[in-house]
Protein backbone atom coordinates (compact mmCIF):
# COMPACT_ATOMS: atom_id res chain seq x y z
CA UNK A 1 0.00 0.00 0.00
CA UNK A 2 3.13 2.26 -0.05
CA UNK A 3 3.21 1.96 -3.80
CA UNK A 4 1.94 5.46 -4.37
CA UNK A 5 4.47 7.13 -2.46
CA UNK A 6 6.70 7.63 -5.31
CA UNK A 7 4.53 9.70 -7.19
CA UNK A 8 4.87 12.71 -4.73
CA UNK A 9 8.67 13.34 -4.71
CA UNK A 10 10.23 15.44 -7.05
CA UNK A 11 13.45 14.44 -8.42
CA UNK A 12 14.57 12.17 -5.86
CA UNK A 13 14.74 8.30 -5.86
CA UNK A 14 13.08 6.19 -3.38
CA UNK A 15 14.00 2.28 -2.38
CA UNK A 16 11.51 0.48 -0.46
CA UNK A 17 11.21 -2.97 1.14
CA UNK A 18 8.93 -3.26 3.55
CA UNK A 19 8.55 -0.84 6.17
CA UNK A 20 11.90 0.60 5.17
CA UNK A 21 11.95 3.51 2.80
CA UNK A 22 15.39 5.02 1.76
CA UNK A 23 15.72 8.70 -0.07
CA UNK A 24 18.37 8.98 -2.56
CA UNK A 25 19.58 12.08 -4.22
CA UNK A 26 22.76 13.59 -5.61
CA UNK A 27 23.40 16.65 -4.12
CA UNK A 28 25.67 18.95 -6.17
CA UNK A 29 24.42 22.51 -4.47
CA UNK A 30 22.44 23.83 -1.94
CA UNK A 31 19.28 23.66 -4.57
CA UNK A 32 19.58 20.18 -4.77
CA UNK A 33 19.96 19.74 -0.77
CA UNK A 34 16.81 22.36 -0.66
CA UNK A 35 14.82 19.69 -3.15
CA UNK A 36 15.68 16.93 -0.68
CA UNK A 37 14.54 18.80 2.40
CA UNK A 38 11.06 19.72 0.27
CA UNK A 39 10.80 15.67 -1.00
CA UNK A 40 11.01 14.68 2.64
CA UNK A 41 8.43 16.74 3.59
CA UNK A 42 6.15 15.31 1.10
CA UNK A 43 7.02 11.79 2.52
CA UNK A 44 5.58 13.18 5.92
CA UNK A 45 2.70 14.83 4.48
CA UNK A 46 2.00 11.44 2.21
CA UNK A 47 2.38 9.92 5.52
CA UNK A 48 -0.12 12.08 7.57
CA UNK A 49 -2.55 11.60 4.47
CA UNK A 50 -2.39 7.84 5.06
CA UNK A 51 -3.14 7.46 8.55
CA UNK A 52 0.59 6.43 8.98
CA UNK A 53 3.17 7.24 11.67
CA UNK A 54 6.96 7.77 10.98
CA UNK A 55 9.11 7.12 13.36
CA UNK A 56 11.24 10.19 12.44
CA UNK A 57 13.81 9.82 15.75
CA UNK A 58 14.89 6.47 13.54
CA UNK A 59 15.87 9.02 10.86
CA UNK A 60 19.75 8.90 9.52
CA UNK A 61 21.68 11.00 6.74
CA UNK A 62 24.29 8.76 5.22
CA UNK A 63 26.08 10.65 2.55
CA UNK A 64 28.68 9.23 -0.14
CA UNK A 65 31.01 12.23 -1.85
CA UNK A 66 33.84 12.08 -4.26
CA UNK A 67 35.74 14.79 -2.04
CA UNK A 68 39.08 13.07 -0.77
CA UNK A 69 39.79 15.75 1.21
CA UNK A 70 38.13 15.80 4.84
CA UNK A 71 38.31 19.06 5.29
CA UNK A 72 35.20 20.58 4.50
CA UNK A 73 33.53 18.44 7.22
CA UNK A 74 35.89 20.20 9.49
CA UNK A 75 34.32 23.52 9.03
CA UNK A 76 31.99 24.91 11.43
CA UNK A 77 28.62 25.32 8.96
CA UNK A 78 29.04 22.41 7.51
CA UNK A 79 26.74 20.50 9.82
CA UNK A 80 24.41 22.73 8.98
CA UNK A 81 24.32 22.40 5.38
CA UNK A 82 23.83 18.93 5.77
CA UNK A 83 21.57 18.27 8.13
CA UNK A 84 17.69 18.00 7.30
CA UNK A 85 14.85 18.55 9.37
CA UNK A 86 11.92 16.41 9.98
CA UNK A 87 8.22 17.03 10.46
CA UNK A 88 8.37 17.28 14.08
CA UNK A 89 11.24 19.90 13.76
CA UNK A 90 14.03 17.87 15.18
CA UNK A 91 17.65 18.30 12.86
CA UNK A 92 18.75 14.98 11.42
CA UNK A 93 22.85 15.20 10.67
CA UNK A 94 24.65 12.93 9.03
CA UNK A 95 26.43 9.80 10.49
CA UNK A 96 29.11 8.01 9.57
CA UNK A 97 27.59 4.91 9.14
CA UNK A 98 24.59 3.05 9.01
CA UNK A 99 22.91 -0.38 9.75
CA UNK A 100 20.71 -1.21 6.60
CA UNK A 101 18.93 -4.92 6.64
CA UNK A 102 21.82 -6.05 8.03
CA UNK A 103 24.58 -4.28 6.23
CA UNK A 104 27.10 -1.79 7.87
CA UNK A 105 27.56 0.91 5.46
CA UNK A 106 30.03 3.74 5.95
CA UNK A 107 30.40 7.28 4.06
CA UNK A 108 34.31 6.19 3.96
CA UNK A 109 35.02 6.79 0.11
CA UNK A 110 37.80 4.20 -0.47
CA UNK A 111 36.17 1.39 1.83
CA UNK A 112 32.47 1.75 2.81
CA UNK A 113 32.09 -1.81 4.28
CA UNK A 114 35.09 -2.19 5.90
CA UNK A 115 33.40 -2.38 9.19
CA UNK A 116 30.76 -4.82 7.93
CA UNK A 117 33.33 -7.14 6.75
CA UNK A 118 35.54 -6.73 10.05
CA UNK A 119 32.28 -7.73 12.17
CA UNK A 120 31.15 -10.40 10.06
CA UNK A 121 34.36 -11.89 9.85
CA UNK A 122 34.65 -11.51 13.53
CA UNK A 123 31.33 -12.75 14.49
CA UNK A 124 31.96 -15.44 12.26
CA UNK A 125 35.17 -16.93 14.02
CA UNK A 126 33.41 -17.08 17.50
CA UNK A 127 30.67 -18.74 15.77
CA UNK A 128 33.20 -21.12 14.22
CA UNK A 129 35.22 -21.64 17.73
CA UNK A 130 31.72 -22.81 18.79
CA UNK A 131 31.04 -25.02 16.27
CA UNK A 132 34.48 -27.14 16.94
CA UNK A 133 33.89 -26.96 20.63
CA UNK A 134 30.36 -28.34 20.86
CA UNK A 135 30.81 -31.01 17.70
CA UNK A 136 33.61 -33.59 18.12
CA UNK A 137 32.69 -35.44 14.97
CA UNK A 138 35.60 -34.11 11.96
CA UNK A 139 34.36 -36.24 9.33
CA UNK A 140 33.83 -34.10 5.70
CA UNK A 141 30.36 -34.77 5.85
CA UNK A 142 29.79 -33.60 9.13
CA UNK A 143 31.87 -30.81 8.85
CA UNK A 144 30.44 -29.72 5.47
CA UNK A 145 27.01 -30.18 6.77
CA UNK A 146 27.69 -27.90 9.63
CA UNK A 147 29.55 -25.00 7.32
CA UNK A 148 26.92 -24.45 4.62
CA UNK A 149 24.18 -24.63 7.32
CA UNK A 150 26.16 -22.20 10.02
CA UNK A 151 28.98 -20.67 8.95
CA UNK A 152 28.48 -20.03 5.14
CA UNK A 153 25.49 -18.29 4.70
CA UNK A 154 26.35 -15.39 6.77
CA UNK A 155 29.94 -15.11 4.77
CA UNK A 156 27.72 -14.76 2.21
CA UNK A 157 24.64 -12.63 2.71
CA UNK A 158 24.41 -9.73 0.39
CA UNK A 159 27.89 -10.15 -0.71
CA UNK A 160 26.71 -8.33 -3.92
CA UNK A 161 26.47 -5.04 -1.83
CA UNK A 162 29.60 -5.92 0.44
CA UNK A 163 32.33 -7.52 -1.98
CA UNK A 164 35.63 -6.71 -0.93
CA UNK A 165 38.31 -5.38 -3.29
CA UNK A 166 41.57 -5.52 -0.97
CA UNK A 167 43.55 -8.25 -0.57
CA UNK A 168 43.56 -8.06 3.06
CA UNK A 169 39.69 -8.46 3.20
CA UNK A 170 39.62 -10.78 0.61
CA UNK A 171 42.15 -13.02 2.88
CA UNK A 172 40.03 -12.46 6.03
CA UNK A 173 37.25 -14.04 4.75
CA UNK A 174 38.67 -16.76 2.43
CA UNK A 175 40.58 -17.42 5.98
CA UNK A 176 37.03 -18.80 7.77
CA UNK A 177 36.52 -21.69 4.95
CA UNK A 178 40.19 -22.66 4.79
CA UNK A 179 40.27 -23.28 8.58
CA UNK A 180 36.94 -25.31 8.20
CA UNK A 181 38.58 -27.20 5.67
CA UNK A 182 41.44 -27.87 7.84
CA UNK A 183 40.25 -29.16 10.60
CA UNK A 184 38.16 -32.06 8.47
CA UNK A 185 39.52 -35.25 9.33
CA UNK A 186 41.46 -36.90 6.45
CA UNK A 187 43.24 -33.30 5.55
CA UNK A 188 46.24 -33.83 6.78
CA UNK A 189 49.09 -32.27 4.57
CA UNK A 190 46.70 -31.20 1.88
CA UNK A 191 46.46 -27.63 0.87
CA UNK A 192 43.95 -25.30 1.03
CA UNK A 193 43.44 -25.98 -3.11
CA UNK A 194 43.59 -29.74 -2.77
CA UNK A 195 40.83 -29.43 0.33
CA UNK A 196 38.82 -27.50 -1.64
CA UNK A 197 38.91 -29.98 -4.64
CA UNK A 198 38.44 -33.29 -2.20
CA UNK A 199 35.27 -31.64 -0.56
CA UNK A 200 33.95 -30.28 -3.88
CA UNK A 201 34.08 -26.39 -2.75
CA UNK A 202 34.98 -23.41 -4.55
CA UNK A 203 36.82 -20.26 -2.85
CA UNK A 204 34.62 -18.34 -1.08
CA UNK A 205 35.57 -15.65 -3.68
CA UNK A 206 35.17 -17.49 -7.02
CA UNK A 207 31.28 -18.07 -5.50
CA UNK A 208 31.26 -14.49 -5.26
CA UNK A 209 32.91 -13.57 -8.65
CA UNK A 210 30.05 -15.83 -10.19
CA UNK A 211 26.91 -14.24 -8.43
Amino acid sequence: YVIDLKSVLNGTEALIFADDTKLIRAILDMMDKNALQLDLQRVSLWARNNNMVLHESKFQVLSFSLQRSALLKELPFYAEVSAYVTSNGDLIYPVPDVRDLGIQLSSARESPCSRHISQMTKKVSLLSGWVFSVFRDRSPGVMLTLYKALIRPILEYCCLVWSPSSTGEIQAIENIQRCFTRRSSGMEGADYWERLHRLNLMSLQRRRQRY
